[in-house]
């Protein structure tokens, strides 16, 4: 489980540091709604996403499971780690989501 939280981690850095290079912030806003992105929030809503995936698709080796499906998220070649076009689509759709559902200021 150390593992899926540190490659979700990875994955949330990587997708708030490529965010604050296009707009300047962590601030996101969807329909005049504005929420910060913090990097513990999303990471917390991967894991939770994948694991609940895995667990009802694979059963006992759902860990292993939710980590492939994080991985698919990013790609872990070059200097630095990019997202993959779908890892940018799946977090721009799970924040666009949550500030959807809420209108306080921290998004996950």
């Amino acid at each position: 489980m150390e593992q899926l939280q540190r490659l979700a981690e990875a994955i949330a850095e990587t997708y708030i540091r490529d965010l604050r290079r296009e707009t300047g912030d962590n601030v996101i806003t969807v329909d005049g709604v504005s929420g910060t992105v913090e990097t513990h929030l999303l990471a917390a809503g991967l894991v939770d996403n994948s694991v609940s995936a895995a667990k009802n698709q694979y059963g006992a080796t759902f860990e292993r499971e939710a980590y492939q499906m994080l991985l698919r998220l990013i790609s872990l070649d070059g200097p630095e780690y990019r997202l993959t076009e779908h890892g940018a689509y799946v977090i721009t759709f799970m924040t666009t989501k949550a500030l959807k559902k809420q209108s306080s200021t921290t998004v996950h």
